[in-house]
């Protein structure tokens, strides 16, 4: 070979016949919202997996970060994800199943209690009405891959994670803070004032009074230890080394939390266990947006908050209506708020805590009118999320607000233009 000659892009020096065109296999399909993706075999793993032992996989989107400067996440800062949902894993290790199209997104492994074995450590991605497939997880490279008979698969639709449903990834407050508001600050929180440093004991109470950065119930999970997260440059991964099954909490709560005595004393349901393991196998992450204005640091209206515990008072007792105002209110998911649910029977959705004073159910008018007053006594952030950016101008904290400047002058261009070509043809007609 001559070295001064490129051979990265070979030209050739006579005419060659074209290759056939082949025909896209999305023709025609271009409108679709959705795709398809066949997984042969989950059991095509480089690392052992029981056969029989995965019943689930978990499809979360990879949410892409807008602006160079994020606000603060998890710890460290990661990519936010979403679960878009779960789908059954066959006997013979086989999953079809539809997703949305022009969507990044990871799959998980899941066993019988709903925790990740194996994560996906990379991203997949669907064309509209495209069909995509893939041999196994993590499968060995050096192998064949066996027949593919797509025709005996069915393709099933994904069914939504446990929880709330909400715009944006995976959020703390909204999904797992509720479950600790029923299950857990009887224990660790309300024994405690809003001055308390969560490092000195568990306290799982949500924000303390607009207090800025990540709530004290997720910073005080950490620092018991007991949450296992994935970090950049770890080994490949194995079956069950990070999150749900990387640490002890999830464990501990499906044994049932002991006691001082080491007895079982509490004992989640079913949604708010999966709640918790959801939380964890998405990295532990704490806010499922990249948000400046998040409504998580908010401060509580005074006015609205007196007149909340007004309400409560007249309907549940001054004890209830002079606990912290973290324990009566989830303000990033107020209709999940305790002093909402509590009073709320189980069989109207609620956790059936408090009898006196109780409502019947969420078409309550007392329910609603308490629903109003949670609702009200949270302060809207003073701005609000422009285009991916701050949306603050001259106080910009994200470095990219000259984006939202440069969209609206482009978009007034466009208006002017319109303008100017309507007057023309006016002046023509």
């Amino acid at each position: 070979s001559d070295a001064n000659i490129s051979c990265f892009d070979p030209i050739p020096l006579r005419p060659r016949p074209m290759p056939p065109v082949l025909h896209s296999a999305i023709a025609g399909r271009e409108s679709e919202k959705t795709g398809t993706f066949y997984i042969q075999d989950v059991y095509q793993c480089s690392h052992p997996l029981e056969p029989g032992s995965i019943k689930r996989l978990r499809v979360n989107e990879i949410i892409s970060q807008p602006t160079a400067k994020p606000a603060a996440l998890n710890y460290p800062v990661e990519i936010v994800k979403r679960i878009l949902g779960t789908v059954p894993v066959q006997a013979d290790g086989s999953v079809a199943f539809e997703a949305p199209a022009c969507t990044p997104f990871q799959f998980q492994l899941l066993d019988e209690n709903g925790m990740a074995v194996m994560t996906m450590r990379s991203l997949v991605y669907l064309q509209p009405g495209e069909q995509a497939s893939c041999v196994g997880c993590h499968e060995p490279r050096s192998t064949v891959p066996p027949p593919l008979h797509l025709a005996k698969a069915t393709v099933q639709p994904l069914t939504p994670p446990a929880g709330p449903s909400y715009e944006g990834g995976f959020s703390f407050m909204r999904s797992v803070q509720p479950v600790l508001d029923r299950y857990c600050i009887s224990c660790h929180g309300l024994d405690k004032g809003e001055k308390d440093k969560v490092e000195k004991d568990v306290n799982l109470l949500g924000p303390m009074s607009g207090q800025p950065g990540r709530e004290p119930s997720y910073r005080s999970l950490f620092a018991s230890g007991r949450v296992n997260r994935a970090e950049e440059g770890n080994d490949p991964s194995r079956p069950k080394d990070f999150f749900a099954h990387g640490g002890t909490l999830a464990k501990m709560l499906l044994d049932g939390h002991p006691d001082k005595d080491g007895k079982k004393q509490v004992e989640l349901d079913r949604e708010s266990f999966q709640r918790i393991v959801d939380w964890l196998d998405v990295n532990a992450q704490c806010y499922g947006d990249y948000s400046h204005n998040r409504i998580e640091s908010q401060p509580p209206s005074p006015e609205g908050e007196k007149r909340l515990r007004e309400a409560i008072a007249e309907r549940f007792g001054a004890e209830l209506a002079w606990q912290p105002y973290a324990a009566l209110v989830n303000v990033a998911n107020p209709a999940e708020s305790r002093v909402l649910m509590a009073p709320l029977p189980v069989a109207a959705g609620g956790w059936g805590q408090i009898a006196e004073g109780a409502f019947s159910g969420k078409s309550d008018p007392g329910w609603q009118e308490m629903l109003e007053l949670v609702e009200g006594s949270v302060t809207p952030p003073n701005h609000r999320d422009l285009a991916g950016t701050c949306g603050r101008d001259q106080d910009c904290i994200c470095g990219c607000c000259w984006v939202s400047k440069d969209l609206a002058a482009r978009q007034q261009t466009s208006r002017d233009g319109v303008e100017s070509r309507q007057q023309l043809s006016a002046k023509d007609r």
